[in-house]
């Protein structure tokens, strides 16, 4: 298959060159037209896209950062004089990369930010390379081809030598040049070419839990740090640990919001994997009313589940869900929580997403997301998917009509509906007197604004039942279910 491995909807402040740029292949394109842009890039690799003064900036956590301005992507200069990271995000005044490869030496509990703006440019306060000299009782140390005083070095910087006879961490007492430091001590040996590290617009992620950075996103005006299981959140001067809340295990999975609520897939053990909706206090999981398809979720889809936002509801396309236990199965499964009353829906879509956006358009907010098979879709658009109808069910759970003791004859159901011709309902008996029905069973079809339906004689004894309700179409789903009434004639109890 060919996943689109990134999107990004960049909309520039001054001016009007709003791009919907995709990464496929080795490249990254415009999906408008088409065209690459001939990155380069390694194959295969998801690529994060973030908008910060006006450029858009692409990581993948394996090749070098690149921005664009419009029309042309650059490597160089001294806004991409940063590390490789895996993840970007803009906080603030900031720019903000997790997980950074530094000189050939990964971070995974790391964040770097840059410096604020200084002439409309970024600057992460960073260098690194392998041509560090010193000499013995000497503060100062020497680099060729290095820019301390350009990149943003700074007394008080912490400068790590990362090889030869002085490895160590040592601190900045002044930025004499370009290509000179004077540190705080004096150096034990003489050593040249030693590979170094020096900057401190950094901080990291409970680095003692065996854990790694899994994703950034922001909500409630604090910039969140995910890993898998541990939620933190920064202020721009401090980190607080959320109490009791998981990360994440699909950086995908994370809709955020700069004023409003977060949520998030989080999947490991059974009793806590779901999708989690934090408030700027607490994060709740939002799907344990569902969790027979939560439990039916293969932890193989944990790491890829990807989250966008179609107004109030918040989708996560979970992959195929299977509980043989509960008799259900779902193929590519979405599950939808609804913001405003908190409805859940699981609903399968004939298409695998790999990525989501949004991107402003002719002044509107629009989502997309990337799929598998190379193809941006719109979503919402239109009444079908691709051109394929649409299918939607809803149940109404298992209702006992006296008890779960008391055995029933069913004998009729009743539906008042309202631009529901067509719909078609199946049902299943609970307790009849043992067991509960493995498949749902045909009832018929709904033909007016009240249908009254027989049930088979062969199958009318239970405590209970569960209505189900589904159609496939391509128009606008108005249809209303108003009332159902169940007829039925009590037998006896199953209490001998």
């Amino acid at each position: 298959m060919s996943n689109i491995l990134a999107l990004h909807g960049y909309n520039r402040g001054v001016s009007t060159s709003n791009i919907l740029l995709g990464v496929f292949g080795n490249d990254i394109v415009n999906v408008d037209t088409g065209a690459g842009y001939q990155q380069n890039l390694t194959p295969n690799y998801n690529g994060e896209f973030a908008t910060y003064l006006d450029y858009a900036f692409f990581v993948n956590g394996i090749n070098a950062i690149r921005s664009f301005d419009g029309s042309v992507w650059s490597q160089s200069g001294m806004r991409n004089h940063a590390p490789i990271f895996k993840y970007l995000k803009t906080y603030g005044v900031r720019l903000f990369g997790g997980y950074p490869t530094i000189n050939g030496t990964s971070f995974p509990s790391r964040i770097w930010f840059t410096d604020n703006p200084q002439n409309y440019d970024a600057r992460w306060g960073i260098e690194w390379g392998s041509t560090l000299s010193q000499t013995v009782d000497s503060e100062v140390v020497t680099a060729d081809g290095t820019y301390f005083s350009k990149y943003g070095i700074k007394s008080g910087d912490p400068l790590f030598i990362t090889s030869g006879t002085n490895a160590g961490q040592y601190t900045v007492y002044s930025v004499d040049s370009n290509n000179q430091l004077t540190l705080t001590e004096t150096l034990p040996a003489t050593a040249s070419n030693s590979s170094f590290i020096v900057g401190s617009n950094y901080f990291d992620v409970k680095t003692e839990n065996n854990d790694y950075l899994r994703g950034l996103g922001v909500s409630s005006n604090r910039l969140l740090c995910f890993k898998l299981f541990s939620l933190s959140r920064y202020n721009g001067s401090s980190l607080i640990e959320v109490p009791k809340a998981p990360g994440t295990s699909s950086h995908r999975s994370i809709v955020d919001d700069p004023v409003g609520d977060c949520f998030y897939f989080h999947g490991s053990e059974p009793s806590i994997t779901g999708i989690y909706k934090y408030d700027g206090t607490e994060a709740i999981n939002v799907t344990k009313s569902i969790q027979p398809y939560i439990d039916g979720i293969s932890p193989s889809n944990y790491s890829s589940i990807v989250g966008w936002r179609e107004g109030n509801w918040i989708r996560m396309y979970v992959g195929t869900i299977t509980n043989a236990q509960r008799g259900i199965s779902v193929s590519n499964a979405v599950i939808s929580y609804n913001e405003t009353n908190n409805a859940v829906s699981v609903d399968p879509i004939n298409k695998v997403p790999t990525c989501s956006t949004t991107f402003m358009e002719s002044g509107a907010k629009k989502v997309f997301f990337g799929d598998s098979s190379a193809e941006v879709f719109q979503t919402p658009s239109g009444y079908d998917f691709d051109g394929s109808p649409i299918p939607w069910a809803v149940e109404t759970g298992v209702h006992y009509m006296v008890d779960s003791e008391v055995i029933n004859k069913v004998t009729r159901i009743q539906v008042v509906a309202r631009d529901a011709r067509g719909v078609r309902i199946t049902y299943k008996l609970y307790n009849t007197p043992n067991k509960v029905d493995d498949v749902w069973q045909p009832l018929g079809e709904l033909k007016d604004d009240m249908t009254e339906l027989v049930v088979p004689v062969s199958h009318q004894r239970a405590s209970g039942i569960n209505i189900r309700f589904e159609e496939t179409g391509i128009r606008e789903n108005t249809q209303y279910i108003e009332k159902i009434t169940v007829f039925y004639i009590p037998e006896g109890t199953t209490r001998e």
